[in-house]
């Protein structure tokens, strides 16, 4: 438990920042900042968007959970014969991250160690390791703001504390092995889950910024238009589909080729996981992410693979609402990252 209540989570992305903060036992206020300019400096971005979220909202000494995009981290899966003594474990992860990860060394690198599984001849570990200086300079831009941060975790790592958590409350004793898809804005994250545990990341470099990209190209939109839009279109039905100019039917080529390279990844990634599997093969698909916003995104999974696709669904939580507009925004929007930071702490 932290010496400080927590008053909320703070998700750093890489399109913007978003923000949940939690006060008697309900959610209390949830807030969205863009960042203005998507090819600044994200740095430059990151305290931009804090000054604007500032005069929106106090921050000065809120206790916060911070989450960062998982490209800022290093995450390997590594595997060892337990006839290795367990005093050069440590050794030997340190020399394989130096052989693996260009410029590591144990003083200047942050590194986390999870199990993954182990049996009589061998144990697999999950290794996940950022560069010091990196939350170092997060930290800096933090403290200006008298940001008070808990603690900060990886945005994945967040996720799967939800989703093992809405697993636990379903009730189900099944042992399910789960592919996770979250579709940022700039890539998308596929990772696997085990009653839990985490077991094997990718990222990709699809996300929803290509879709906004497309658009904004085809329809001669600034950014901000082109992320409307987006919100208005339907994948899907294309044999169907009335085009109005031929500009749009180029534009949806486009759109779907972009899906269809995100597909092969999320079939690549099955073919992978399933093959590196020690039991049992993955049983479903969940997808989120705020890239995935395009209507029929789902439908569209659902007819590319044989198992079950499905998106996550909060109400065995029984959050609370300050105003019910949050629930609405909290769903619509995907921010489950900022959700599986929050819940581990203050349900």
């Amino acid at each position: 438990m932290f010496k400080f209540k927590v008053d909320g989570a703070l998700d750093i992305g890489s399109t913007g920042i978003k923000l949940v903060l939690y006060k008697n036992k309900k959610i209390d206020k949830i807030e969205i900042v863009n960042y203005s300019n998507i090819t600044e400096e994200k740095i430059i971005a990151l305290e931009e968007s804090l000054e604007i979220l500032g005069k929106k909202i106090n921050l000065k000494g809120k206790n916060l959970i911070v989450t960062i995009t998982a490209s800022k981290f290093h995450v390997k899966t590594l595997e060892y014969n337990n006839e290795d003594e367990e005093v050069n474990l440590e050794t030997k992860i340190e020399e394989d991250l130096e052989d693996i990860i260009l410029g590591y060394t144990k003083d200047e690198f942050i590194t986390q160690i999870e199990p993954v599984y182990e049996n009589d001849l061998n144990k697999k570990l999950l290794v996940v390791t950022i560069p010091i200086e990196e939350i170092e300079m997060i930290l800096g831009i933090l403290n200006h703001f008298k940001i008070r941060v808990l603690k900060i975790i990886p945005d994945f790592i967040a996720l799967n504390s939800l989703i093992d958590l809405l697993d636990q409350k379903s009730g189900k004793e099944t042992v399910e092995n789960i592919m996770i898809v979250d579709i940022g804005g700039e890539t998308s994250k596929i990772f696997m889950s085990t009653l839990g545990v985490l077991n094997m990341l990718r990222i990709v470099g699809i996300g929803g910024n290509d879709f906004t990209e497309i658009i904004r190209e085809h329809e001669m939109l600034d950014y901000e238009g082109a992320e409307l839009e987006k919100q208005n279109l339907e994948l899907g039905n294309d044999e169907n589909r009335i085009y109005k100019t031929q500009s749009e039917e180029s534009m949806f080529q486009d759109l779907t080729s972009v899906v269809n390279e995100l597909t092969t990844q999320i079939e690549d990634s099955l073919e992978y996981f399933n093959s590196n599997l020690g039991e049992g093969e993955i049983s479903k698909i969940i997808l989120t992410g705020g890239g995935a916003l395009i209507k029929g995104f789902k439908t569209y999974f659902d007819d590319s693979f044989d198992i079950p696709c499905e998106e996550i669904n909060l109400d065995s939580l029984n959050l609370e609402y300050k105003n019910m507009e949050d629930k609405e925004l909290l769903s619509n929007f995907r921010m489950m990252t900022l959700v599986g930071a929050l819940i581990k702490e203050v349900v």
